[in-house]
């Protein structure tokens, strides 16, 4: 006779597998839905922004609400997981989502649409996090590379796939059609949050006298101090994505080489292309060879397509050498990408996980967040060439981390 326990162990080690239907119906399904949500409302969003009659300056608020509450929402949602638990987080934010873009359909200002955007943010944010805490919680480390990096592989997807959908929904039913459609698809995603249980099953009052104390949860201190260097690899991760992240290279064309809306969506497109199997790859290579074996060469990989950017706009080489180079630079953000996610899930304390991924978000995106404004002052202040030499040092300063200070995470027991 088979031991209950063990098989239920075995069930559930099988349903945390990279490549298994509890993968695909909890996450990878979830992820293409809302991201194709996301992607059919992309086009319409300028578009809606520009009806209110506003300048081209205030209409980017749209895109600053959606970051400022993507950002502030890292560490409210690290709290709501430890306090709550990660079902109630993983049904409320595609539910948020979906109120939000119905709610869209019915903004009469400009300062209305920005709390919709805000509140949209803040309620992708909680998404991410909460799929990324079921993984760590959940998944062993062998599996979690190629799971994080599938997951924001189906988001690139969703992404790729839902603008053209999403003008042609505009362009048949209206400006703020897209956002319906948003809103049903963000509806659809609940459903494997319904169906599949992500939190410890409660114990029965019989349980109760077995059941060990619970873990105290850890101060602040006792959570960042003994993994303050990944809190480094985090922060420099994040600043080295700025030209790629915040499509900076797409400025930097248009300035440098005089590029029209054709000639970037081109290079756009095959940065897309590019991108989508890398990150699938990347996942595997994680799990296969390790995190550090992967980070090292990829961040490495960033550091110097950096530099040779920086050595093109220095001795002002023609368009011919930039195509290349822009393609080695996103290839290499590409192949690191998933990865810093990953590290988190990895060292996230059981005590308090929610709060650590919260604050592991928070440094990261706050990263990400300072490297345009870095990039741009730098540019303004000195060249070219020294925003591309700043965004090289921190690619390089994540390698130098990984290699001195940070232990390899990844553990196949």
């Amino acid at each position: 006779m088979v031991d209950t326990k063990d098989a239920a162990q075995s069930k559930r080690a099988d349903r945390q597998v990279a490549l298994s239907w509890h993968a695909v119906f909890a996450t990878y399904l979830p992820a293409l839905v809302i991201a194709l949500g996301a992607g059919i409302a992309l086009p319409a969003v300028p578009t809606l922004a520009k009806s209110f009659d506003v300048s081209f300056g205030v209409a980017s608020g749209v895109v600053t609400a959606y970051m400022l509450g993507n950002f502030a929402g890292t560490i409210p949602t690290g709290w709501m997981i430890d306090r709550f638990g990660l079902r109630w987080v993983m049904i409320g934010a595609p539910l948020l989502t979906s109120v939000t873009a119905f709610q869209v359909l019915y903004a009469h200002s400009f300062p209305e649409l920005l709390a919709l955007r805000f509140v949209n943010g803040l309620a992708a944010q909680m998404w991410v996090m909460g799929r990324l805490a079921a993984i760590s919680k959940d998944a062993p480390a062998s599996e979690r590379g190629r799971l994080i990096s599938w997951m924001f592989g189906m988001d690139n997807t969703g992404k790729l796939a839902g603008p053209a959908l999403g003008g042609f929904i505009a362009g048949s039913w209206g400006t703020t059609a897209p956002f319906a459609a948003y809103g049903v698809l963000a509806l659809l995603a609940i459903i494997p949050s319904l169906l599949i249980s992500v939190d410890a099953p409660r114990r029965g009052a019989g349980d109760a006298q077995k059941a060990p104390t619970a873990p105290r949860g850890l101060s602040l201190r006792e959570m960042i101090m003994p993994r303050l260097p990944f809190f480094g690899v985090a922060l420099f991760a994040g600043l080295s994505r700025g030209p790629v992240g915040a499509d900076l290279l797409h400025l930097y064309a248009a300035f440098a080489y005089h590029l029209g809306p054709r000639e970037i969506g081109f290079l756009a497109t095959g940065a897309a292309i590019i991108s989508w199997p890398i990150g699938f790859i990347a996942g595997w290579i994680l799990d296969r060879f390790g995190r550090k074996r992967t980070m090292v060469p990829g961040f490495g990989g960033v550091a110097i397509s950096m530099i040779l950017l920086a050595i093109s706009a220095s001795f002002g080489l023609s368009y011919a050498w930039y195509v290349p180079l822009f393609f080695v630079a996103v290839a290499t953000q590409a192949l690191t990408g998933g990865s810093i996610q990953t590290v988190g899930a990895d060292v996230a304390p059981p005590e308090a996980r929610g709060a650590f991924l919260g604050l592991w978000r928070f440094t990261g995106q706050g990263g990400g967040a300072l490297s345009p404004v870095i990039f741009a002052l730098l540019v303004e202040q000195l060249s070219y060439s020294a925003a591309f030499v700043f965004t090289a040092c921190c690619g390089a300063m994540v390698a130098y981390l990984l290699i001195v200070h940070v232990p390899e995470t990844r553990n196949d027991r």
